[in-house]
């Protein structure tokens, strides 16, 4: 039979084989991902190429940010390019808080916002690149990279500053306050930076007492909490004299709406300042500004500056104003009611505590042209935050050691009456059990 025209078998389809998957590389479902630990430096080269970033980036970035705001003012306001390098040059150092010299008059006291936002910038880069575990050599490297990068930036504004003075009517500050207050704020936030536990580890390592360490820490606590006590009575008492604020703005008589800008930003680069002047006043120091001085005790009245910051200074101290020294008071309380100090934690705590005080009014205060000193004197406020927190310590030390003498005591006569509870009872089971082997001892003793 032909096959011409028969139908066309279906093609068989052979059998399907199992397909062979990919590996797929990659993590489990619900493992996390590791991330690939970065060699650590070994040599010098490569610390000062990976520290760099972290410690001369941040200082770049500020200065290259000076440069681009001094730029737009001058293009805003319309004046020429020959101011640019001058603006560049003060704006840095007034930054800093390092003293300025214009038309003969210097001002040192310069507003201290900007140079607390330095020092956290320095310390956030700072604990950002010792967030890893890090060396004494890593450490040398970032702070070696911190101080080359902080001179060459404030000798190059310093140049700017004494080039233009032979052009204005400026002039060059004292070298040495242009180059070592920018290095000191630097410092500061280097050492804020690096984390607690390196730091008790570099004192292990050097044979310093890790107290230190730890009396830094509660310092900068204790300091931290009366500056927020002292912000708060310093906007109570701006409050106070609000009348003298509108005296004080009158003293512009051509103020617009830019001046007006101005000065508001002026106020508040100058707020830190008010509030470790008012700080002062609460420990019972005082604040100066010219021949004018305010405690809590008295008030000098003197002329202002036109700043309405000096509206909250009163003209005279009410006869109640020792009454606020109960404010640091209970701070100083809380604070040594709250940690076990003992004699020495008392006295390093202090230490610290002068020392960071001394350096907020550095910084805080100074010439004021015409006005001569506007602030509080550093050793003051050192003097008055030392005793503070030593007389402070020292009766919480004091107490707590009364009141383990006292439970010592109390445990002592416990287990006295005890001791004679238990005799007592021993006593009458012990003439029971002679009773009863004098009666059977000849048996026992058979036994």
């Amino acid at each position: 039979m032909s096959t011409k025209f028969s139908p066309r078998s279906a093609p068989q389809r052979r059998p399907a084989q199992p397909q062979r998957r990919r590996a797929i590389r990659g993590r489990a479902p619900g493992a996390k991902r590791e991330k690939p630990t970065p060699a650590a430096p070994t040599t010098w080269r490569q610390r000062l190429r990976t520290y760099a970033p972290h410690a001369s980036a941040p200082l770049v970035v500020l200065a290259l940010t000076i440069v681009a705001v001094c730029l737009a003012v001058l293009l805003a306001g319309g004046w020429s390019m020959t101011y640019l390098p001058a603006a560049i040059g003060q704006t840095w150092l007034s930054v800093h808080a390092a003293p300025l010299v214009v038309g003969g008059v210097e001002l040192a006291a310069a507003p201290l916002l900007p140079a607390v936002g330095v020092v956290a910038l320095v310390a956030v880069r700072v604990r950002a690149a010792t967030r890893d575990r890090v060396s004494v050599l890593d450490l040398a490297a970032i702070l070696g990279l911190l101080t080359a990068t902080s001179l060459v930036l404030s000798g190059i504004a310093l140049f700017m500053v004494s080039d233009a003075s032979n052009v204005y009517n400026i002039a060059a500050p004292n070298p040495a306050a242009a180059l070592l207050l920018p290095l000191g704020l630097h410092l500061i936030g280097f050492v804020f930076g690096v984390r607690p536990v390196i730091w008790r580890a570099l004192a292990s390592r050097a044979g310093v007492p890790q107290l230190a360490v730890d009396a830094c820490g509660h310092a900068a606590s204790f300091l931290r909490g009366l500056l927020i006590a002292a912000a708060a009575a310093y906007l109570v008492a701006l409050a106070a004299g609000y009348q003298r604020v509108g005296e004080l703005i009158g003293a512009f008589p051509n103020l617009g709406w830019g001046g007006g800008i101005a000065l508001a930003l002026l106020c508040a680069a100058y707020l830190p300042n008010a509030v470790v002047a008012t700080l002062a006043v609460l420990l019972g120091g005082s604040f100066e500004y010219g021949p004018g001085a305010l405690s809590l005790f008295s008030a000098t009245a003197a002329p202002m500056p036109p700043l309405p910051l000096f509206a909250a200074v009163p003209p005279a101290m009410p006869s109640w104003a020792p009454v606020l020294m109960l404010v640091p008071a209970a701070i100083a309380v809380r604070f040594a009611a709250t940690r076990g100090f003992s004699l020495v934690d008392a006295t390093a705590t202090a230490a610290w505590s002068a020392l960071l005080g001394a350096l907020a009014a550095a910084y805080a205060s100074g010439r004021a042209g015409a006005y001569e000193f506007v602030g509080t004197r550093p050793g003051i406020l050192a003097l008055a935050l030392f005793a503070w927190t030593f007389v402070t310590c020292l009766c919480a030390w004091l107490v707590a050691l009364v009141r383990g003498r006292a439970a010592r005591a109390g445990e002592d006569a416990k287990e006295d009456a005890s001791q004679d509870t238990n005799d007592d009872a021993g006593e009458e089971a012990g003439e029971g059990t002679s009773e009863d082997i004098s009666e059977d001892g000849e048996g026992i003793k058979g036994e």
